[in-house]
This record gives C-alpha cells, sequence and structure tokens, in this order.
C-alpha cells in the first residue's frame, strides 16, 4: 500500500495533478521500508565482506596466485610441445620408420618453431637435411621371410578340414 493510498483511505480527495506531485515529492525524499530493509542489508553484507578481506594475507594469496599461474604455463607448453610433436610428425609422413628417434636427432620439440599459421617453419629444409642425415629411417621396410622352428608340415587349408568333418558327419573318408 503506497501513502496516495493511505492519504485516499483517510478520506481526501486529492486530484491527478497532486497525486503526480506527491508521487515525485516521495520518490524524491523517501525511501520506502522494504527498499530501506535491502539496501541496509546489503550495507551489511559488504561491510562483513570488507573486514573479511582487511583480515586476510594477501601474501599467501600472492604465493597461491604464483603457484597457479606456474601450473598454467606448464600445461600451456606441455600442450605447445604436444601440437608441435604432432605436427613434426605428420610431416615426416607415413614412410618413417622411427619418428621419435627422428625428433631427438633434430634435438627435440623446443628445436621446432612454428609460423604464424602454427605450421612448422622450414619444414622442406628440415625434412630434406633428415633424410640425408637419417637415410635408413626413410622408405618402406622390405618384406623378410625368415626360417621358424617347429613344425615343417604343410597347413591343411581351411576348406580342406571343412570338408573332412562333413565326411566325417555321413561316415565317409
Amino acid at each position: 500500500m503506497s501513502l496516495i493510498d493511505d492519504i485516499k483511505e483517510l478520506g481526501i480527495d486529492v486530484s491527478e495533478d497532486q497525486e503526480k506531485l506527491l508521487t515525485d515529492y516521495i520518490g524524491k525524499n523517501f525511501v520506502s521500508r522494504t527498499d530501506y530493509r535491502s539496501k541496509n542489508e546489503r550495507v551489511k553484507t559488504l561491510e562483513k565482506e570488507n573486514s573479511e578481506l582487511k583480515a586476510r594475507d594477501f601474501a599467501s594469496i600472492e604465493t597461491e596466485r604464483d603457484d597457479w599461474k606456474q601450473k598454467y604455463e606448464t600445461l600451456e607448453k606441455a600442450n605447445t610441445d604436444r601440437s608441435k610433436k604432432e605436427k613434426f610428425f605428420s610431416v615426416l609422413g607415413d614412410d618413417c620408420k622411427d619418428k621419435d628417434y627422428l625428433l631427438y636427432k633434430l634435438g627435440g620439440v623446443d628445436k621446432i618453431e612454428l609460423d604464424d599459421k602454427g605450421e612448422i617453419k622450414d619444414s622442406d629444409n628440415m625434412m630434406k637435411k633428415l633424410k640425408e642425415d637419417n637415410p635408413t629411417y626413410f622408405g618402406k621396410t622390405p618384406f623378410v621371410v625368415s626360417t621358424t622352428s617347429g613344425s615343417q608340415t604343410e597347413p591343411v587349408k581351411g576348406n580342406e578340414k571343412a570338408n573332412e568333418a562333413f565326411r566325417s558327419l555321413f561316415g565317409q573318408k
């Protein structure tokens, strides 16, 4: 219920112009009880937060901040290194026999530099040098047949086994 309603309830007639003037005056010079209480609660909350902040140990906060910053930088470097390694491996291609060893021979992930587009800088010359220095690590591995120990009997083909099993069901050999 507003003050205007209270005035009308007392039996005082108020014109629209007077009501507008009263509303403007009340809005400028008075605060409703609910607004006062909510603002008062907010002031108490802010005073409590302010006293808690004054009581905090900022040296420990700074140490904690530095620890989180270090963790972030470590994770960021690991992510960048992983990305560089993946790009290097894709540049090496499928015919490379030992990608990790060639990365080691190059000097590690730290030696790989990326350009503005996120691609490996001067990858063609790097690949040319790696292939010249390590020719045995590139190219397809030839298929080698070796001897094995154990039974040297001729293996039975699958369809022959199936036919043999089928014949044994009907009592024929």
